[in-house]
């Protein structure tokens, strides 16, 4: 008896020693080797090939201060610990160049504190959301910041970790939020490390939105990208330029600007400017065409009450038509749609003014889950026109806006009057379905001007024509307005792109404007982790409601009764092998 035991007790170290050497081999290889499992079936926590080379080409520290610490609903709890769980696996790739904290910045007993720490979030470019919360005593209010500030070298880079969705649940909302994650974090990260930063410009000269009138949009773009504002004026080298290379003076041609933006033109093109245009797309330009083909005015309307709606000829049809799209001449009306205030009556000799849905002003929701418009919320348009597309060799073409089901389309000329407002819309009338606004073209695109040059022209170095174009994209949205921020003119203040100015709600507009830069400028394939998509997993609320006891009873007994089933069988299996 005596000599078996010692046998036991020799085979018991034997095995300790080999499991302590495999442990220390494991952590020997693992301390070269690197490798990370992630066993969710849609791989929620496994970061795309571009974020992970951007995590591992992080030269210096990033520190991340995230405003999502305190007393939050289960729901905003969730996406805190999915962002924690996103920053672990950036940091992970980082080689301990990513560092964060999470901070509550309502923590302060003091009033005054949080109100200045309030302020400073938002000068920082954060938004606050205003929770409301059911307890016994009946609703509460509580202000949360779910943002976070990237820090590297001096820079600082705001991202706001909640994505707003008008008429979304907050469910799906949160979920929306958290499939966007990764995204957020990469692209904060790629802005601030990246040394070649791309130049965009908006074209003048031809009637454009002005300087105030894009202030929001160049701002936001200027965190990302050098923004520069040019008229073409008919030189040909606006665009492009020569690069010499070899001694015999051999060149390329090189676009200046990665991609232009034309931002509603008013006036004219010449062809001179057109051939500029096509030429720059032709060699790799990319650009987004914000076009208004019907002038209707607000400003004229609040003036007159009534306004008409008439063609605007902007000599770029058959360029647009060459390319693969055409924007029609009709304008839009949706009863899911933007308010304006109007005077209704007169209370106490003062007029009363109602905020009453306006059909000119629609709500443009995604046509579909493409990488620049998944999980965006609505953008409000203005005045919008359809657009449809031209069959063209080797042209793809996605829609990436649309109106909603309960549309009305009236071709123009067409009358519009403030007395709209006091009927209810007929439903009859507004069948039209979903109408596309916005598109995306790619592929090689054709020259305008193929076959309408003369031989000597074509042949001219100082020219340097090219009919068909390398593989390249662009938009063609067909409402200016988009990009237009709401001015004062008296003070020349501006309001945030995609802020109403009657009643202040924010709109998707800035974030898709970035979005179709992001597209267009970046060629590493970080707008394809936008497309991303996580499964909700919530609880069924109505089964817990009412089987809250029960569940709760086997939660708690079932995990106690199976740990003493282990301990009894052990006992027993113990008790049987040494009273042999």
């Amino acid at each position: 008896m005596v000599e078996k035991s010692a046998v036991n007790r020799k085979k018991d170290l034997t095995f300790l020693i080999v499991g302590l050497i495999i442990i220390l081999l494991v952590n020997y290889v693992g301390s070269f080797a690197f490798e990370r499992f992630d066993l969710t079936s849609e791989k929620r926590f496994t970061l795309s090939k571009t974020s992970q080379e951007l995590a591992e080409n992080i030269d210096d520290i990033i520190y991340v201060k995230v405003y999502l610490e305190g007393e939050f609903p289960a729901g905003y709890k969730r996406l805190r610990d999915e962002t924690k769980e996103m920053l672990d696996e950036f940091r992970a790739y980082s080689n301990g160049n990513l560092e964060y904290e999470f901070i509550n910045p309502a923590e302060s007993e003091d009033d005054k504190i949080t109100e200045e720490i309030y302020k400073q979030l938002y000068k920082q470019g954060l938004r606050p959301t205003d929770l409301s919360e059911r307890s016994n005593d009946g609703f509460s209010n509580k202000i949360i910041w779910p943002g976070a500030v990237f820090l590297y070298r001096g820079k600082e880079l705001p991202i706001q970790l909640l994505k707003s969705q008008i008429g979304a649940q907050q469910e799906g909302m949160l979920n929306s939020s958290i499939e966007s994650l990764e995204y957020e974090i990469a692209n904060a990260i790629n802005s601030l490390t990246r040394t070649d930063v791309p130049k965009i410009a908006f074209i003048e000269g031809h009637g454009e939105l002005d300087k105030l009138e894009t202030a929001s949009l160049a701002e936001s773009l200027a965190e990302f990208y050098a923004v520069d504002r040019i008229e073409l004026n008919g030189q040909l080298n606006s665009l492009t330029e020569r690069v010499i290379i070899d001694s015999n003076k051999a060149f390329r041609v090189k676009v200046k600007y990665q991609s232009i933006i034309i931002a509603r033109p008013m006036d004219k093109f010449s062809e001179k400017d057109k051939f500029i245009i096509d030429q720059y797309v032709m060699y790799g330009g990319r650009v987004v065409w914000l076009i208004d083909p019907v002038l209707a005015s607000m400003d004229s309307l609040l003036r007159d009450n009534v306004t008409m709606a008439i063609p605007l000829d902007l000599n770029l049809d058959d360029q647009l038509f060459t390319y693969g799209v055409r924007v029609n001449t009709n304008i839009v009306q949706d009863v899911q749609c933007a308010p304006i205030p109007m005077v209704t009556g007169m209370v106490g000799g003062k007029p009363k003014q109602e905020i009453l849905p306006w059909f000119f002003f629609p709500l443009l929701t995604p046509a579909n889950n493409h990488p620049i418009v998944n999980n965006l919320n609505a953008l409000k348009g203005e005045f919008v026109s359809t657009i449809d597309t031209i069959a063209k060799k080797g042209i793809r073409k996605t829609g990436l806006l649309k109106t909603s089901q309960y549309s009305k389309v009236s071709s123009a000329p067409t009358r519009i009057g403030l007395e709209m407002l006091r009927f209810e819309p007929d439903p009859s009338k507004f069948n039209a379905g979903h109408q596309v606004v916005a598109i995306l073209l790619e592929g090689k695109f054709e020259s305008v001007f193929k076959n309408r040059i003369t031989p000597q022209l074509k042949g001219a170095n100082e020219i340097s024509f090219k009919e068909e174009s390398v593989e390249n994209k662009m938009i063609v949205i067909a409402d200016g307005d988009i990009a237009k921020n709401h001015v004062n003119r008296r003070t020349g203040e501006f309001l945030e792109l995609g802020v109403d100015r009657y009643t202040r709600q924010e709109f998707g507009n800035k974030d898709f404007m970035l979005n179709v830069m992001g597209y267009l400028c970046d060629d590493s394939g970080l707008m394809t982790v936008r497309s991303k998509k996580l499964k909700i997993r919530l609880l069924d609320k109505t089964l817990l409601k009412n089987d809250k006891f029960e569940w709760q009873l086997i939660n708690t007994i079932l995990p106690i009764g199976l740990i003493l089933l282990f301990g009894l069988a052990h006992y027993f299996d113990r008790k049987k092998k040494f009273t042999k």
